[in-house]
């Protein structure tokens, strides 16, 4: 959600600055916040300072996001490295003579 979107939606003053600092993590990470209305809501509600109080547990909600992506990358590289190295095995094997004999 940008700036402008919550500032149309909030009842509540917020400068560009808390709101990105603030608000705009914790509507991204934190996994209560489901939606754009809900976020403006709570915040009309409680103010700043209920986001403040997220922020923690949405920026653990990031960085275990992040891990998780990085981890993914790095299987889906083993992966391809893998399925290298098996395509390599099988065109060294049916060149051997030992497999051209073969009958199966």
């Amino acid at each position: 959600m940008t700036y402008e979107e919550f500032t149309t939606i909030a009842k509540r003053e917020i400068s560009t600055t808390e709101y990105h600092e603030v608000v705009e993590p914790v509507y991204n990470y934190h996994p209560v916040i489901n939606d754009k209305l809900t976020a403006a809501k709570l915040y009309d509600l409680c103010g700043l300072q209920v986001f403040r109080d997220m922020r923690p547990t949405a920026d653990q909600i990031a960085a275990l996001e992040a891990e998780e992506r990085k981890i993914n990358s790095q299987i889906n590289e083993l992966r391809f490295r893998l399925k290298e190295i098996k395509d390599e095995i099988r065109k060294m094997g049916t060149a051997t003579p030992i497999n051209a004999d073969k009958e199966d």
